[in-house]
C-alpha cells in the first residue's frame, strides 16, 4: 500500500481547478453492478464509494471522475503516444463512455475517520470486494466520498503488477483544492505495481516512491501542480518506460495499446448457445467480432442454453474443452451447439432385435455414451447397420449430439442339408 501525501502550505495558490479539460459524464442512473462490458482485456473500473451514512453527491462526481479519466488518458497518452489506460465503458443512450458504479459501504463515516488512511484502506477493499468487485481482470479506481480519513492524506493505492483485483482510491475530501487527477493518476500506478523493487530512486525509507524530482507524479508529496505538469517517470529509468530488468510498468496489461492496430476475433453460432471468455469484453449468442490488443491471450468458455449442449468447437478452435488462444492475427472460431435431448430411432429388419446402453428412450440426453448392440434370432444372422451406424461389427457406439435413426439388418441362416449315410 502506498500513500499520496500533500504539502498543505500554498496548495490552493499553485492550483484552484478541478482537471485539465471538462468531460461531462454521458451515463444515467445509479449502478450498483459492473454494467456489460464493451472493452475487450483487462480493465480498470471507476466506482463512486459512499459510507452508509454519507450523502449521495453521485451527479456532481461523476462529472469529476469524467474529467479525471478524460485528463489523465490525455496526458498518458502525451506522455507515451503507445499507449492508454484501459478504462472499462459502458453503452448509455447518450453515448458510450467511462462505466462509474455506485456502491454505499455498510461503515459509517465516523468509524473509516477513526481507522485512518491505512486500516480505512484495507476496509474499503474488503468492502467493494464483498459487493461483487474483486475480477481478477480489474484494477479499481475509487472515489471515496466522505470525511477525510486522515489529515493529509489524498489518496492510497496498492496492488500487484501482474493480477488483480487492486483499489486505488482518492479520498475526496481528504485534500481539498488538490487536483483530483493528479491523485487518481497517482495511486493508479500504485495498483498497477508501482514503484517495482529495483528502481534506483526510491526514497530512503519508504520504497513504494521515487524522489529524483518532485515532478513526478509519483513523487511522495503531491504540490499540486496540474497533472499536465507532472511527469510519467522523470527521465524513465525508475518504473515506466526505463532499460532496467525490473517490472516496468509500460509493460501493464492494464494499458491499451497505441502502436499496434487491434485484432480481430470472430465468433460463428451454429445452434442455440452462448460463448464468453475470462478476459472481461467477449459475451456472445449470436455471431460477433470484437477487437483485441495484439498478443491478447484468452480463453474462450462455451455455455449451453436450457434446452441445448455444446457439441463442439471449429475454425481456430478445436475439440470441447475452453479454447485458449493467442491473438497475434484475425482469427475466426466456431461454437456448434445441438439440443439437450434428442430422439433415439431404433429399427431392424428381419428378425432380431437391438439393446441399447443405456436404455433407448422417446428422448435421450445429447452427447451421452450409448452402445447399441445388434442380437440376431435363433437361424438369423447380423448382417449390417445402416442410418447413424455402419459397418457389420455387431456393436455400434453413435455419435449423440443430434436425433439418429438406426437399422440393424438380420438375414435368415442358410438351411444346412445333411448328407445321408449310405
Amino acid at each position: 500500500m502506498k500513500r499520496l501525501l500533500v504539502v498543505a502550505i500554498g496548495v490552493l495558490s499553485l492550483w484552484a481547478a478541478p482537471g485539465a479539460f471538462a468531460a461531462t459524464w454521458c451515463g444515467t442512473g445509479e449502478s450498483p453492478i459492473d454494467r456489460p462490458d464493451v472493452v475487450t482485456g483487462r480493465q480498470i473500473h471507476a466506482i463512486y464509494a459512499v459510507a452508509s451514512d454519507g450523502g449521495d453527491t453521485f451527479p456532481t462526481v461523476s462529472t469529476t471522475i469524467a474529467t479525471d479519466v478524460a485528463s489523465i488518458t490525455s496526458w498518458w497518452q502525451g506522455q507515451d503516444p503507445t499507449r492508454i489506460p484501459n478504462f472499462d465503458q459502458a453503452v448509455f443512450p447518450a453515448g458510450t463512455c467511462v462505466d462509474v458504479s455506485v456502491v454505499r459501504l455498510p461503515t459509517t463515516q465516523a468509524a473509516l475517520s477513526a481507522a485512518g488512511a491505512a486500516n480505512a484502506y484495507e476496509l474499503v477493499g474488503d468492502e467493494l470486494e464483498a459487493a461483487g468487485f474483486q475480477n481478477p481482470y480489474k484494477k479499481y479506481l475509487v472515489y471515496y466520498d466522505g470525511q477525510s480519513v486522515q489529515d493529509g492524506v489524498c489518496g492510497t493505492g496498492g496492488g500487484e503488477f501482474a493480477t488483480g483485483p487492486a483499489f486505488a482510491i482518492v479520498w475526496l475530501q481528504g485534500c481539498p483544492g488538490v487536483p483530483t487527477d493528479s491523485i487518481a493518476a497517482h495511486e493508479l500506478l500504485h495498483a498497477l505495481g508501482a514503484l517495482p523493487a529495483g528502481a534506483p530512486h526510491a526514497c530512503p525509507g519508504d520504497s513504494g516512491h521515487p524522489c529524483d524530482s518532485s515532478l513526478d507524479v509519483l513523487y511522495p508529496y503531491n504540490s499540486g501542480l496540474p497533472l499536465s505538469q507532472l511527469y510519467l517517470d522523470w527521465n524513465h529509468d525508475d518504473y515506466y518506460a526505463h532499460s532496467g530488468s525490473w517490472i516496468d510498468i509500460q509493460d501493464s496489461l492494464w494499458l491499451h495499446r497505441l502502436d499496434e492496430a487491434p485484432v480481430s476475433l470472430t465468433l460463428a453460432f451454429t445452434g442455440a448457445g452462448e460463448v464468453v471468455s475470462d478476459l472481461p469484453g467477449l459475451d456472445c449468442t449470436a455471431n460477433c467480432t470484437t477487437q483485441w490488443d495484439p498478443g491478447s491471450q484468452v480463453t474462450l468458455m462455451p455455455k449451453a442454453g436450457a434446452t441445448s449442449h455444446f457439441v463442439r468447437w471449429g475454425g481456430a478452435c478445436i475439440g470441447i474443452a475452453d479454447c485458449s488462444l493467442t491473438l497475434q492475427a484475425a482469427q475466426t472460431a466456431t461454437a456448434l451447439f445441438g439440443p439437450k435431448t434428442i430422439p433415439v430411432r431404433v429399427k431392424t429388419v428381419g428378425k432380431g432385435r437391438v439393446s441399447c446402453t443405456p436404455a433407448c428412450s422417446g428422448r435421450f440426453n445429447a452427447g451421452r455414451a450409448l452402445r447399441l448392440k445388434a442380437l440376431p434370432l435363433t437361424g438369423w444372422r447380423f448382417t449390417g447397420w445402416s442410418g447413424a451406424c455402419k459397418g457389420t461389427s455387431s456393436t455400434c457406439r453413435p455419435v449423440t449430439d443430434f436425433a439418429l435413426a438406426v437399422t440393424a439388418t438380420f438375414k435368415k441362416k442358410p438351411a444346412v442339408t445333411k448328407k445321408k449315410k449310405r
